[in-house]
């Protein structure tokens, strides 16, 4: 088989070393390069960056060869199961969770796509080595999606949906929502699985995926104790985690686990333990350090309004959060941020689009808008008082100023460390 890969990055070097391992030619192809209408190709991968006006990608189309993302090339040459975790918001810390959770019953189980290995990797590890290959727990993004037929995970969930990514998807969330629902296409009903914010919400009828979940979990009037068939699973609060938006994912993570392992792990003292013990990783509303009673917290990854109000509302008081905001502009609806007005007492915006956030939320809440990064932490660290918060948040993808949410998450420590030696 001779396959054209579409993409040199971390998915495009990963197909091409599960083509190598599976005895394929293959070509990559980048940006500027001269495809000949992938003439004498018997399939065609496209990494998920390219996008459907991206002109490689659209001579694929009108090729008459395949066209199917990394993600599915891998799937399908992988001999493991696996489950998959898609939404805005939170698929990280599920996908962690999820893995910890089957590790702590005795499955050999890890993160994989969007964080950990790529799936062509995975699937390319496990055709060089012979072993038995692990479960693999997914994080898969709306791009990775957009071209699947055959995924097919043993159960999936899909987290929550909220405005992001409409730049790629034309503004529309009708179109964001259906490549979302294709997490679902081969998912058995038993299942599929919807975030707790989306079993009541119009919104979940733009996943395309029938009105009928696995969805088993329920949270108590206590809003702590997450039961199922009335029985106690575990209380949040005796966790690590914060926030409602966690809650949400933890119950996701468990109904995956309810799925894939029987009800009965539920209530084993490894389950509710490994709860307990699990951390969320850096860069997700991180505590970095407190200085003369103001704390600073690094929610970098929040990178879109839907996760930077989850935030406020799991740390914040009274106005009381001074709120660095800005970056990279995905045609996102910022005014959606005037619900947390309660909680800011001051914003300080940065980055590419700060202007078109300081149009949007200026009658809402203080504003000022800084040049440099640096400038901005300072300001926000020099005017926060005892009992006040001064978070990262950025609702934002970072390539404007970074590399990534992890670089910037990173600079915002360092400046935070600057500030409090200084």
């Amino acid at each position: 088989m001779k396959i054209a890969i579409l993409g040199r990055g971390i998915s495009g070097n990963a197909a091409a070393r599960l083509a190598e391992a599976s005895g394929s030619e293959y070509h990559i192809f980048c940006d500027g390069d001269e495809t000949d209408s992938y003439r004498g190709f018997d399939l065609i991968v496209a990494s998920p960056g390219f996008a459907a006006d991206n002109r490689l990608r659209r001579e694929a189309a009108q090729s008459g060869v395949p066209l199917i993302s990394e993600l599915e090339f891998g799937a399908i040459n992988f001999t493991g199961r696996y489950l998959a975790i898609t939404g805005t918001n939170g698929k990280t810390t599920t996908t962690e969770l999820t893995a910890h959770l089957l590790n702590a019953l005795g499955v050999d189980a890890v993160p994989a796509g969007n964080i950990g290995a790529a799936v062509s990797d995975l699937a390319a590890e496990v055709l060089i080595s012979g072993k038995t290959p692990p479960v693999a727990v997914i994080e898969v993004s709306s791009f990775q999606l957009e071209l699947t037929e055959k995924f097919a995970p043993a159960a999936a969930v899909v987290l929550n949906l909220a405005s992001d990514h409409l730049n790629r998807y034309r503004g529309s969330m009708a179109e964001y929502g259906a490549v979302k629902g294709r997490i679902f296409t081969n998912t058995p009903p038993e299942g599929k699985i919807i975030g707790e914010s989306l079993r009541n919400s119009e919104t979940v009828k733009l996943l395309n995926a029938g009105n009928k979940f696995a969805n088993a979990l329920n949270v108590a009037a206590d809003q702590d104790t997450i039961e199922f068939a009335r029985r106690t699973v575990c209380r949040f609060s005796e966790s690590l985690l914060k926030g409602a938006h966690n809650l949400e994912n933890l119950i996701a993570a468990l109904e995956l686990i309810r799925c894939f392992c029987g009800d009965d792990a539920l209530f084993g003292n490894e389950t509710v333990a490994a709860v307990n013990s699990f951390r969320p990783g850096a860069h997700r509303m991180e505590t970095i350090l407190e200085v003369d009673g103001v704390t600073f917290i690094n929610d970098s990854k929040a990178t879109n309004p839907h996760a930077v109000i989850a935030a406020l509302r799991a740390v914040g008081i009274n106005h009381d959060v001074h709120l660095l905001l800005g970056g990279l502009d995905k045609d996102m609806n910022f005014e959606e941020l005037s619900v947390g007005a309660k909680y800011i007492k001051k914003a300080y915006l940065l980055g590419e689009c700060r202007h078109k956030i300081n149009d949007a939320l200026r009658h809402h809440f203080p504003c000022d808008i800084f040049d440099t990064f640096d400038e901005a932490v300072l300001a926000a660290a020099t005017a926060a008082k005892k009992g006040e918060i001064v978070m990262l948040s950025p609702a934002c993808a970072s390539m404007d100023m970074f590399k990534n949410y992890q670089e910037r998450g990173e600079r915002f420590r360092s400046a935070v460390l600057n500030f409090a030696r200084a």
